[in-house]
């Protein structure tokens, strides 16, 4: 069914506001016109915002099982192997406990307006993809591979530090999708973390980069998906990636370990704006609220712009005061209370 919206502001495209706009869609949900309201017989979705659903690009969603267990150092707690998560998430997948935590990271997710989420899953990938898309979430999911060969399609390796560089080839031969995390902690950075990462490994997805120095970034090839944490990166190891640098890398915005972050982006846009401010780094709105939306459809096609051509898969969020700074507006003070409905083709639901 053909279904024709207007809202106060709309995102269009890059996340160009639009005042009193409208957006229509065809029988198969996919937008064919975006514009200003001239008129005409529309769902009038009111004092909102019509824009992209988020991506979380980077969360841990089985730490579910170690909530709140912050209290070591980053190595011992969640370090491959010997870290106590390991040992207590095999415990819980292999009891099936898992599936009721994930059920109830999955929920929480989708009421923060995640559309999409990248996930890293130490065991049980499948579980994970199953169990998110019951939720109305798209997943990238990584299976990590521990030494092994997963029966998966995407991988994940914890450090490629941790392996036989013959290893790190054989993963790259064999599957679609590889990830890992690079220079997390200093140890890994000296290490040469990202050399093996790029040239051994062929990651296409590097994970946090908190060490990197600008020669190093000047080394990425531009169409390698790049994933920042900052909160977690905070609070862990007491430094946050340059983000300023790595711009034009278009880098995506992961909450990370969901035992301490909770899996909110717009948590995180706010931390990512405040942490700018300070460092004086001057991160403008836009390309923050680009790091969880816009700029993962470009690197991994997860949730769409709103532009003609595109599935439709938006929020409706309140704009109470948003005023003339919507973008401000949105990554200043929006939180999950403030979304009003998930607008998806034809079809409204709720928040």
């Amino acid at each position: 069914m053909k279904a024709r919206y207007k809202a106060r502001f709309v995102l269009a495209g890059e996340l160009e506001v639009l005042q009193d706009g409208v957006v229509e869609v065809d029988d198969g949900g996919v937008v064919v016109g975006v514009g200003k309201y001239t008129g005409g017989t529309v769902a009038d979705l009111g004092n909102v915002v019509l824009m992209p659903q988020l991506v979380n690009a980077h969360v841990h969603v089985l730490d579910a099982a170690i909530i709140d267990r912050d209290d070591m150092y980053i190595d011992d707690l969640v370090g491959w192997p010997y870290g106590v998560k390991y040992r207590l998430v095999k415990e819980h997948v292999r009891r099936g406990r898992h599936i009721p935590l994930l059920r109830k990271v999955a929920e929480r997710m989708r009421r923060y307006g995640v559309g999409c989420a990248l996930i890293y899953a130490e065991y049980a990938a499948r579980d994970v993809e199953t169990i998110f898309k019951e939720y109305g979430v798209e997943t990238i999911v990584f299976q990590e591979a521990h030494g092994d060969f997963p029966d998966y399609p995407n991988v994940q390796v914890a450090s490629p530090l941790d392996h036989p560089v013959e290893y790190l080839r054989e993963l790259r031969r064999r599957y679609r999708l590889v990830s890992t995390h690079i220079s997390e902690t200093e140890d890994c950075h000296e290490g040469g973390d990202l050399e093996l990462a790029l040239k051994e490994l062929g990651a296409d997805v590097l994970v946090h980069l908190v060490h990197v120095t600008d020669e190093e970034i000047s080394s990425i090839p531009p169409e390698k998906t790049i994933v920042v944490n900052p909160r977690a990166n905070a609070y862990f190891v007491g430094r946050v990636a340059p983000v300023h640098k790595l711009l034009s890398l278009k880098p995506l915005l992961g909450t990370d370990n969901v035992f301490m972050n909770e899996p909110d982006p717009w948590a995180e846009m706010k931390f990512l704006h405040a942490y700018s401010a300070i460092a004086g780094w001057g991160l403008g709105e836009r390309e923050i609220l680009a790091m969880a939306t816009v700029w993962a459809w470009e690197k991994i096609r997860c949730i769409p712009p709103i532009e003609p051509g595109r599935p439709l898969r938006a929020l409706a969020v309140a704009a109470p005061y948003a005023g003339n700074k919507v973008l401000k507006y949105l990554v200043k003070r929006v939180a999950h209370s403030d979304l009003i409905a998930f607008v998806e083709g034809s079809r409204i639901t709720p928040a």
